[in-house]
């Protein structure tokens, strides 16, 4: 762009001829003149000698090497009538309104005081109002004017201040309203303050539609973010809320129309830490980001009558607008959660009968034996084998088998205590621990639990089945600290009480 101001008001013609050489300047100049006269009543000569001076596009030489004025005059002419325009003084305000008027955004002149001076047809477009109608008219009747810092100015520079500040810089945002029916419409702005020989300062802006800019509408975000699975909030430290998608909403129990933008941020009474315990206003993880300028992130649950969600929220401080704010993503984990606790009782479980296995049986071992240093107390453990179980596959079926093994486990969780650990530690092993309430040791009465629950002969299918099972115990000594050990006595104690192999006894049809 060329130093003038009235280059600046000449550069749309650059979405036309995006370099303009030394010859389309000559082209330009006379098109330029016909501008000025026709914006400003002026006389076009003094435009002419403007451009003249400041493109410093050098002139033919005359006979004596100096500038030949009316040489640099034919010269235009012949340019002009090579690209199609025959006689510039003719032809080139029509022309020069067609450009105009095809520009693929609106354009819009405007003097420091307000006054509409020029407009072309796409902005009578993109606005619905008449061309004709707006000049004289003042900016402020169709422009939404922002306000602008202005004090200490007088009234004169404080309206070029906010004129500048709504039209005067690239990348601004004004809303256009239609005169008579209260509508309005946002476009993006790129402006440029010109200082005119002939109209003073002047302002020339551009206005493009969202979509043409390359940038989408506020509603169009809020559409796009409604779309969005996840949570997203931003909330300022004052607790407004500066804007939010309906899933933000939803994963926290609240209506849509509870996060609107401009108003106070709701608590809801529904989201609860994972304890239970309602996280109330204040300790919302959006709220303590925002408060104490620090990320925040935690897990919460929802929970809307029988249905549960799990909800992890992540919240960090951030900037708006000069403002401290905070925004927050909610995500539903529920399934993820669910998920992971398969898999982890996959890891810790036996998968037939969905007792403990030998991973958890170690884990809550541990746990035990560090309990009883604290307290006078023991730990019991019951080991037990069932006699004959090989024979059970072989002569009845794998399938009648498994069925057995899943109702020994039943039985022994209905044996015992919900604190007791009950394993399966092998194909027909199984191993009880407890750990005794107080300092006087309950053996004897656990283990007779555990013989009779078992001896009661098992239904499986259309079979009545007398399974017995050599049963094993002990408990803690003095200095015992390691599961290993004590699952070694017991499992001793076992082999000694168990007898010759025999089959299944008292098989009968059902």
């Amino acid at each position: 762009m060329w130093s003038n101001g009235w280059l600046g008001l000449l550069g749309v013609v650059d979405v036309w001829l995006p370099e303009l050489d030394w010859e389309q300047r000559e082209g330009l100049r006379a098109l330029a003149a016909n501008l000025a006269e026709t914006v400003t009543s002026q006389s076009a000569g003094a435009l002419v000698d403007l451009l003249t001076r400041s493109t410093e596009a050098p002139a033919e030489p005359g006979p004596k090497g100096e500038p030949d004025a009316k040489a640099a005059e034919n010269l235009t002419k012949n340019r002009m009538t090579r690209h199609g325009v025959e006689e510039p003084d003719q032809h080139t305000e029509p022309f020069l309104g067609e450009v105009l008027d095809n520009l693929p955004h609106g354009l819009l002149v405007t003097r420091a005081d307000g006054t509409i001076v020029l407009v072309n047809q796409t902005f009578s477009a993109l606005t619905g109002l008449d061309m004709d109608s707006l000049l004289g008219e003042d900016i402020e009747a169709v422009v939404e004017t922002p306000v602008a810092d202005t004090s200490g100015e007088t009234a004169e520079t404080g309206r070029i201040a906010q004129l500048e500040h709504l039209l005067g810089h690239a990348g601004s945002r004004a809303t256009v309203t239609v005169r008579g029916t209260g509508s309005g419409a946002t476009f993006r702005v790129d402006g440029q303050r010109i200082e005119s020989r002939f109209a003073g300062a002047c302002f020339v802006t551009l206005l493009r539609t969202p979509d043409s800019a390359g940038e989408p509408t506020e509603a169009t975000v809020q559409r796009s973010l409604d779309h969005i699975e996840d949570g997203i909030v931003c909330a300022d430290a004052k607790g407004t809320v500066v804007f939010a998608n309906r899933a933000a909403c939803v994963l926290q129990g609240l209506r849509s129309d509870q996060l609107t933008t401009g108003s106070p941020y709701p608590a809801s009474t529904e989201l609860r830490s994972l304890d239970g315990t309602p996280i109330g206003e204040e300790g919302h993880p959006l709220r303590r980001a925002a408060r104490e300028g620090i990320p925040v992130s935690e897990d919460l649950v929802l929970r809307e009558g029988d249905l549960v969600r799990h909800v992890a929220v992540s919240a960090r401080p951030l900037r708006v607008d000069g403002e401290d704010c905070a925004i927050a993503v909610l995500r539903d984990v529920t399934a993820e959660r669910e998920r992971q606790e398969q898999l982890t009782h996959y890891a810790l479980h036996d998968p037939l009968t969905g007792l403990a296995n030998r991973y958890l049986l170690d884990d809550a071992l541990g746990r035990m034996l560090d309990a009883i240093e604290r307290r006078a107390s023991s730990v019991l453990l019951i080991y037990l084998d069932l006699d004959g179980f090989k024979v059970i596959n072989d002569h009845y079926g794998h399938e009648v088998g498994d069925a057995v093994l899943r109702a020994v486990a039943r039985r022994l969780e209905r044996a015992v205590r919900g604190e007791d650990v009950v394993a399966r530690v092998g194909g027909d092993e199984f191993v009880v621990a407890h750990l005794s309430a107080s300092g006087i040791p309950d053996d004897d009465t656990v283990v007779a639990r555990v013989r009779k629950t078992l001896s009661a002969p098992y239904r499986v299918s259309d079979l009545i089945l007398d399974v017995r099972a050599s049963v094993g115990w002990a408990s803690t000594s003095a200095g015992e600290r390691t599961p290993e050990s004590l699952i070694s006595r017991a499992d001793r104690a076992m082999y000694e009480r168990k007898p010759v192999t025999r089959g299944p006894s008292g098989s009968v049809p059902a």
